[in-house]
């Protein structure tokens, strides 16, 4: 009897472990992990930054969708396994005679629901220059309300020089019927009035993205060239190193600090073209400095530029 009653409760036990076991697999496969690795940095936040070691490791897990942002013909020649194609063009329209300006949010939903991408999903976004379009589908879904979005820290050409897996297959595709059901952060795209108002506020500061060249107006990409009086000029790609890593806090706090961009200013609006090296830089002072007075004015300089009622200093 004893016997009987021992092997009862020893087969109870291992029945007990193989269920949780299975359990516990189910689990992994469908949760999402932090990616702890770059802590290290002394980062504000590391929760929308992961490594491709991480990305690696991810690559399986049915709720991750990985988005190649980068132009259809480099997708097709080689990309992440799973990844899911989105062109960079779709993230800008043209409005009111302004040309990059963030599209609405059903253009957004529409395309993510042909992708089969789903609320609860967590998005993996990488490109192939330096996080550039990635910031850009990034602050699109906060502005929006996506609520896990992540990015890789380097680009495509990173993963490649790190000899991990590229393959010119195309993921099988359903479509899904994608909602925002996070919440939505509209006060992160600013107007021209709002920085058009703030020029005489000495609390708030424009922070110019982009090159040396078109800040002091002789790289002209609009019908004029310059930048707005009071801006401060921060170039994007100092972000970054050459394989497109974000340098630590350390280093980037002085890189800003030294151009007094800090976070006592009330706010900070950056600008580039056409608001795509803008979020950059806003990534960079919102997540991984932990600034919460950051927004990036859509219009940039295609609009300032080409209206005659702006001022401009060159």
């Amino acid at each position: 009897m004893l016997y009987n009653k021992l092997t009862k409760i020893g087969l109870s036990v291992a029945i007990g472990a193989l269920v949780l076991g299975i359990l516990s697999a189910c689990s992994s496969d469908s949760d999402v992990s932090s990616d702890t690795t770059l802590d290290n940095r002394g980062y504000s936040s590391t929760e929308r930054l992961v490594s491709t070691k991480w990305v690696e490791d991810n690559l399986d897990n049915k709720n991750l969708k990985i988005i190649d942002i980068r132009k259809g013909e480099d997708y097709e020649a080689g990309h992440l396994p799973g990844a899911l194609s989105y062109p960079k063009t779709e993230l800008q329209i043209e409005s009111g005679g302004v040309k990059g300006l963030i599209p609405p949010s059903t253009d957004i939903s529409n395309k993510l629901s042909s992708l089969g991408v789903k609320s609860e999903d967590t998005i993996l976004i990488y490109d192939g220059n330096k996080n550039l379009w990635s910031t850009r589908l990034l602050w699109t879904l906060d502005v929006y309300g996506h609520d896990d979005a992540r990015m890789m820290d380097g680009s495509f050409g990173l993963w490649e020089k790190e000899n991990r897996s590229v393959t010119n297959d195309v993921p099988s595709i359903k479509a899904s019927d994608y909602k925002f059901t996070g919440t939505a952060n509209s006060e992160l795209v600013t107007s021209i009035d709002t920085v058009l108002g703030s020029l005489d506020d000495t609390s708030s500061v424009v922070l110019d993205t982009r090159g040396a060249e078109e800040f002091a107006g002789r790289d002209v990409r609009a019908n004029r060239g310059g930048h707005i009086p009071g801006a401060i000029h921060v170039n994007w790609v100092n972000n970054v190193d050459e394989d497109g890593r974000f340098l630590s806090a350390a280093d980037l706090k002085k890189l800003y600090g030294t151009a007094n961009v800090t976070d006592d200013l009330s706010d900070i609006y950056t600008l580039c073209q056409t608001a795509v090296r803008a979020t950059h830089s806003w990534f960079v002072l919102a997540d991984l400095l932990g600034f919460d007075n950051v927004s990036v004015y859509d219009g940039s300089w295609t609009e300032w530029g080409n209206r005659e009622d702006t001022p401009i200093d060159s």
